[in-house]
Order: structure tokens, then sequence, then C-alpha cells
């Protein structure tokens, strides 16, 4: 029986350290939350800029209830599209300098709606190894032919589309899809590398920056902003890119953005079935989306504070061998063995850190970490308590 079998599973999970438990979090004040009525410092969080806590925000989004009420009330194609959904989407696209946008209630829904919509069948998608495992689910709801190539590996992704170009090509379309900044590792694409192979092979982009966007450029505005300090692509190398951001990460709040060539949004409106089929996200988070697309733009002395944390980090780790290649909050402490990433997380909780331990499937077997997430809350002097525990416990 069903009961029996799950019952079966879940216990050699937990044999095998990977049994997951969730903590439930009674409040939150700058840089710690409160788990079982006791405060700890949270190097587990996505809110890079430590924006979920704003106070602008906060007030945008009071106002957009008064103005607007709790919720949309219907899909976007019915009656739930309101104009700030409109304003969002514009400012979005205004700022990455693409021709439009459309908003999503996350990121898992946009990858999935935005290719089911442009592939099927008939297409062939292009997907690094250590993407994230929405885009992998995206591709395989798509039904297209299916190509992973080695992690940022371009020789073996220019093989791989080249084998697909010419006289013996198949795929009516290529499509290559990739986060920006891998969420495990925190090491970023080569953007321009891929562009060039797009525009080679007649392929196009589908770039994830959940974790980029925010962050990196000198105005936050993410990998793009990253190579293209002044945004300054070719229109021919832009329409191969569809780029996509989530709003829960550095912009404090919910949904993601897509943003393309003006066809390829007009489509997706058309055809994306994960934005079609469910209600709109609440206009009253648009207010507060407006307002934190401002502040982010606005917010160099955050990325200065947040950069600062990050090399104090990286300085103060002794055993250097633990580190990825990370510029970015992401910052991994490799220690490969299920049990003893346990115990060394539960080690820092009970000190008052909160470092999840991250294990398969989530990372691949035999590389499991403490992913540590800094955000524009810690203080200097809680960056290096963390780094002397770590050292303590990993010598």
């Amino acid at each position: 029986m069903m009961h029996q079998d799950l019952s079966v599973n879940l216990k050699d999970l937990a044999s095998k350290k990977l049994y997951r438990q969730r903590k439930s979090i009674q409040a939150l004040k700058k840089g710690k939350i409160k788990i079982n009525n006791r405060w700890v410092h949270n190097f587990s969080s996505n809110d890079y800029l430590g924006l979920t806590q704003n106070k602008i925000i906060k007030k945008s989004i009071i106002d957009g209830i008064k103005n607007y009420g709790n919720g949309s009330g219907a899909s976007h194609l019915i009656s739930g599209h309101y104009d700030i959904h409109d304003k969002v989407e514009n400012l979005a696209s205004e700022s990455l300098g693409f021709d439009k946008g459309i908003l999503f209630s996350s990121g898992y829904s946009a990858n999935i709606g935005v290719i089911g919509a442009l592939c099927d069948r008939n297409d062939v998608i292009f997907s690094d190894r250590l993407n994230h495992a929405s885009l992998n689910e995206a591709s395989l709801l798509s039904k297209s032919k299916f190509i992973r190539y080695n992690h940022l590996d371009l020789v073996h992704l220019e093989k791989a589309l080249k084998n697909s170009y010419g006289k013996n090509s198949y795929g009516k379309r290529r499509l290559i899809i990739s986060d920006a900044v891998f969420s495990m590792d925190g090491d970023l694409i080569n953007l321009p590398a891929i562009i060039d192979l797009c525009e080679k092979y007649d392929a196009y982009l589908y770039v994830d920056d959940a974790h980029g966007y925010g962050v990196l450029g000198k105005n936050g505005q993410g990998i793009l902003e990253h190579y293209y300090p002044e945004l300054d692509l070719k229109p021919k190398q832009k329409k191969r890119i569809i780029y996509m951001f989530t709003l829960g990460k550095s912009v404090g709040i919910s949904g993601a953005i897509v943003l393309a060539n003006k066809n390829i949004v007009n489509y997706l409106i058309q055809k994306a079935r994960t934005y079609i089929y469910t209600t709109a996200s609440s206009p009253a988070i648009s207010c507060g989306i407006l307002t934190s697309l401002r502040i982010v733009k606005e917010g160099k002395s955050l990325r200065n504070n947040l950069l600062k944390s990050i090399h104090l980090l990286r300085e103060k780790i002794e055993n250097k061998l633990l580190l990825s290649n990370s510029i970015t909050p992401i910052q991994p402490i490799l220690i490969n063995d299920n049990s003893e990433t346990i115990k060394i997380s539960e080690k820092l909780f009970e000190e008052g850190f909160y470092v999840p331990a991250i294990r398969p499937p989530t990372v691949p077997r035999g590389t499991s970490r403490l992913r540590i997430s800094i955000s524009a809350l810690h203080e200097f002097k809680d960056i290096l308590r963390l780094a002397e525990l770590i050292n303590l416990n990993t010598k």
C-alpha cells in the first residue's frame, strides 16, 4: 500500500541523513530570526539587501491594500490585471533596456511557463548541468530534446550546438537555459561568450538571474549590468536574450519578471499556462515591488556594505579549500560528507548561527555543504564570529 511504501522511503532518507525538517520562524529582527523562542543570526536567507524589512516598502504595500484591496480576484487575462502590474513591468523593462516585461507569481512558475510556451517536442534545449530544479522541470515538461552540458563548460556546449546545426540540424528552435548565478555555488555564467554562441548557432538564451539581480552591477541590475556596465548590448544580441529575475530575494517580496523582445512577451501572454491559468498576484504586492525596484537601483551603499562582508568572510576562513569561487553573497563551505555537514550546522545553531546543511539531491552526491547567505543586515562582528566558529569546526 502507498502509505507503507512511503514509510519505507522516509526511513531510507533518514538513514542516509537526507531527511529534511522545516524550522518555524516566530519573528525576525534585522539579521536575526526567532526559532523555538530563541534568537539566532540568520545566514540562510536570500534577502541579500535586507529589503524584506524595509519600512518604505512596507508602507507602499499597506497603501496598496488601501487602494486596491487584499487580492487581485482573478487571473491576468480576466479581470486580475491592474495598472500597478503594468507599472512594475514597464519599470523593469526600461531599467534593463528591454522592449517589454511580464510579471509572474514566482520564479518557478515563470520558468515552467516561459520554457513550456516557447519549446515543444520539435525543439531542443541545452541546459547547464547544475541549473536550478525548476529549469530542469520546465525542460522535461516541454517534451523538447533535452541536452545537458557540463557545468560552465562552453566547449561542451558548443559541441552540442554544432551537432544540432547545419546539414545535420535537428530542433526547430534552439534554446540555451542557464542560471546567471548558481544558487548552491555562487559562480557566474560567461554571459558574453554564450551570447556569441547564440549568434553563431541561431540559438536563444533564457537566463534565470534570481541570485544576481540586486547584487551584481553598479546599479544592481544583475548579470547583464555586471558584464555590460552601460547595458549597451547590441540590438541583435539583446533579441537573443529572454531574461528573468525573481522578486523574492534581493527585491525582498515575491514573484518574478521576464523581460524580452515584445513579440516574445506578447506570445507568452497568450501561451504561458502558469500565467494564464492562475490568479494574478495582489496589486498591493506590486506597489511594494515598484518601490523596491527603485530602492535596488539607488542602493549603492547597501551593495558596498554587502561586498565588504563577503570579502571579510572569505578573508577570515582559514582553509581556503572549503570555499568556492564566488564573488556573490552565496558562500558555500564544502564539507562533502552528509553526517559531518549536519553535525557542523547543528553546532553552529547551538552557538546562535543558523547556517543550513545542503545535501543531495539539491547538490550532487558527495558535495554536501553549509550554504552561507550574507545579507546587508549582517554586522561585521557577526561575520567574524561565524568565521571563527567555522574554523574551529573544520580543523
